[in-house]
């Protein structure tokens, strides 16, 4: 591991745990077992390590997003696919979700980043509605758009269960259910 991806991933730990705010380049210096003067040869600041960490999860989803629209055709499935696939993006990068989610409302790059996010996810779910709609599998009457922000907004909500509420039951499989029953024929 380098010592920026060492710096970086350190900081991930951190935020998610203490938020943004109670981050500190000497905390964080400390935890890497490096001294401050190193995390400032690779990053001009603080917010400098946030937006590395929030570029790195667009490149991520970016990169899963392809993957997701090889292999959703519309068919039979394809709502499930979708919203495990997706909730598996949030387990694999859970600290980043967690960051986004935490310094959204006190950062203008987070709210850029989730912005992005969520724009993103409603133009693939929709394109989902869409294939699957021409192939006959969802209702005729279901909006696109408008089912897909829902869409977006019910795993949003069921990320932040798993990531701020473990403790509480698992939904994925019920509202996933959910999903299915208001949509497909």
């Amino acid at each position: 591991m380098t010592t920026k991806d060492l710096i970086l991933s350190t900081a991930k730990e951190m935020i998610a745990e203490v938020g943004f705010h109670k981050t500190t380049t000497a905390n964080l210096a400390k935890r890497a077992n490096i001294s401050e003067g190193t995390i400032y040869r690779h990053f001009e600041s603080k917010e400098d390590i946030l937006l590395q960490i929030l570029r790195d999860l667009e490149e991520a989803y970016s990169r899963f997003i392809v993957q997701c629209r090889e292999t959703t055709d519309g068919g039979y499935g394809t709502i499930e696919k979708v919203l495990a696939s997706h909730l598996g993006f949030v387990r694999e990068n859970e600290a980043d979700i967690k960051i986004v989610l935490s310094t959204y409302g006190i950062l203008d790059a987070a709210k850029k980043s989730m912005a992005s996010l969520v724009y993103r996810m409603e133009s693939f779910f929709e394109d989902c509605l869409r294939k699957a709609k021409d192939k006959g599998v969802v209702y005729d009457v279901v909006p696109e758009r408008q089912t897909a922000l829902v869409m977006v907004t019910l795993l949003f909500g069921l990320m932040r269960l798993k990531l701020y509420w473990p403790e509480i039951e698992d939904l994925s499989e019920v509202a996933t259910e959910f999903c299915r029953r208001s949509v497909v024929k």
